[in-house]
């Protein structure tokens, strides 16, 4: 039988579509969130960008107020929707959002919500286009290092740095099943074995996983 690690926590339900599939399954959370304490004006921001589900819930505990909300993923939407707050646009991916707010949002000023270890992708397309744009930091991502001597089929990744946190201590390099392009790429350095998930999310990581090891 497979065996595969997650390398975040997977739901009960994606987990017994893995044992269904007679696929074992070890799981843990492979980066740490320490939340941060910016100064944020108290004014409304007019238009806000979250890439995370993070940023989203420590903006929120913040009880900010926001007019347009613009945002990266479908778990991500459906997470600022259930503050009973609507979303403006989304995209599968940070720099397709940010392509698409440069051509329709060309004369805003957009507030961005994220980690401190943000990816360059949206900042970088929102300056070429000049797009006026002003971070805040509101949490940092960090590696949660932890060695495993089983030798697994797969690991499911979720990130950049859920990449590091396990291939870099790690002399065997199984297969990648990576969440998207950007982690994809981070797992290349490690592994020459990476495909990608269909879309951006974790159940179509799951959905890969099966498709490949049955």
């Amino acid at each position: 039988m497979p065996t595969v690690l997650s390398t975040k926590i997977l739901s009960p339900i994606q987990k017994q579509h893995l044992f269904a599939a007679n696929i074992g399954l070890v799981d843990y959370n492979a980066v740490k969130i320490k939340t941060l304490n910016p100064e944020l004006p108290t004014h409304t921001f007019k238009n806000v960008i979250f890439t995370s589900q993070n940023a989203v819930k420590l903006a929120m505990a913040k009880d900010i107020k926001i007019d347009k909300i613009f945002c990266v993923g479908d778990k991500t939407a459906k997470y600022i929707e259930s503050f009973g707050l609507n979303v403006q646009l989304k995209a599968d991916y940070a720099q397709d959002l940010a392509l698409q707010i440069s051509e329709k949002y060309t004369k805003a000023h957009f507030d961005f919500f994220c980690s401190a270890q943000r990816r360059d992708d949206l900042p970088n397309v929102l300056s070429k286009h000049q797009v006026s744009l002003k971070e805040y930091h509101l949490y940092d991502s960090v590696c949660s290092f932890k060695t495993f001597p089983n030798v697994f089929d797969a690991v499911l990744c979720f990130s950049p740095l859920g990449v590091k946190s396990y291939y870099k201590i790690h002399d065997y390099k199984p297969l990648a099943i990576c969440i998207g392009k950007t982690t994809a790429k981070s797992a290349g350095f490690f592994t020459k074995k990476v495909i990608i998930a269909s879309k951006p999310s974790l159940d179509s990581v799951v959905v890969k996983t099966i498709k490949t090891l049955t």
